[in-house]
């Protein structure tokens, strides 16, 4: 359980890692 909490924390930092770079772009593509 440990080990699977451990890799979901990760996935979720790597998808909000994601999402803000994506922002990052739109943002700068607007701006």
């Amino acid at each position: 359980p440990f080990y699977t909490g451990q890799q979901k924390i990760v996935d979720t930092a790597g998808r909000i890692d994601r999402f803000r770079k994506r922002y990052e772009n739109f943002y700068d593509k607007k701006n």
